[in-house]
């Protein structure tokens, strides 16, 4: 199988191959699903590195990690070499829908952008709350949520939301600060204020023996190299859920659901509205 993708032309290998095995999703229609989101995907992150989940074999044969760009990849992927404590990683930046479409023909499934653009690596663009439940009650998630605009308001900033595509919702603001120190402070700073309204329900305890029932507003990846799934990303989860942006009433709704959005519907979403994020 080859696509042509902008100047590049890619073959896909094992296009049959199930990458969902209990869906019957193939590589061949992951690889179409990216070519055809990768425009959008592109808008939202491009410039900044990614690190990349790999299933080669599959979601049921687990997947893994990878920073480092691999060897065998073409020279023409762009890359940026960050600083990390034992010497440095040379991590696949976005910054064209051939880049996507080709590491989806490399079995990754999934997209985890870093908080930084690769031109500047230790200087935020966004800062993130990642909305972790701790039970299956959404309404703990979508009050959080509201609260947490609420509080970026109030600082300054305006919020967007989007599904994890997996448990929560991830609440985010654009920033122009000087580091991650900064954005880790600002994180912190509306965290703190929800968790002193309502103990009950919130915390920012980082072990979970510690969290009993209450919802974890995980502000963790504020910082360098850190990374969270990026936008229109696929989650290697049954039935493949997107990690979709919303509009806030889709958010607030009693009625969602995290993995609502997946590879089979989110071209007719997107169809029928334009999209929250702008892209």
């Amino acid at each position: 199988m080859k696509l042509k993708a902008g100047r590049h032309t890619i073959e896909i290998s094992s296009p049959g191959k199930k990458l969902f095995p209990d869906d019957g999703i193939t590589k061949a229609e992951i690889v179409r699903y990216y070519e055809k989101v990768a425009p959008r995907l592109v808008h939202l992150s491009q410039g900044r590195p990614v690190a990349l989940h790999r299933f080669p074999d599959g979601i049921g044969k687990g997947g893994f990690f990878q920073k480092q760009k691999g060897k065998h990849f073409p020279d023409w992927i762009p890359t940026v070499e960050l600083e990390t404590r034992d010497g440095s990683t040379e991590f696949v930046v976005i910054e064209d829908p051939a880049t996507v479409v080709y590491l989806a023909g490399q079995g990754v499934l999934v997209l985890h952008s870093l908080f930084s653009r690769a031109a500047e690596p230790r200087k935020p663009v966004e800062v993130m709350v990642d909305l972790d439940p701790a039970t299956p009650d959404r309404e703990p998630i979508r009050a959080a949520a509201a609260r947490l605009r609420e509080l970026f308001a109030e600082a300054g900033y305006e919020a967007r939301v989007k599904t994890s595509g997996s448990r929560g919702l991830h609440v985010v603001v654009d920033v122009d600060l000087a580091d991650f120190e900064e954005a880790r402070g600002l994180a912190l700073a509306v965290c703190t204020r929800l968790v002193e309204e309502s103990p009950d329900d919130y915390t920012l305890e980082f072990y979970k023996e510690k969290r009993g029932d209450r919802l974890f507003l995980d502000i963790n990846r504020n910082a360098y190299q850190q990374h969270a799934v990026a936008p229109y990303s696929l989650r290697a989860l049954p039935g493949a859920p997107v990690a979709a942006p919303l509009e806030w009433d889709e958010a607030l709704d009693p009625k969602w659901d995290p993995q609502r959005w997946n590879i089979k519907n989110l071209f007719r979403r997107l169809s029928q509205r334009e999209d929250p994020w702008g892209a």
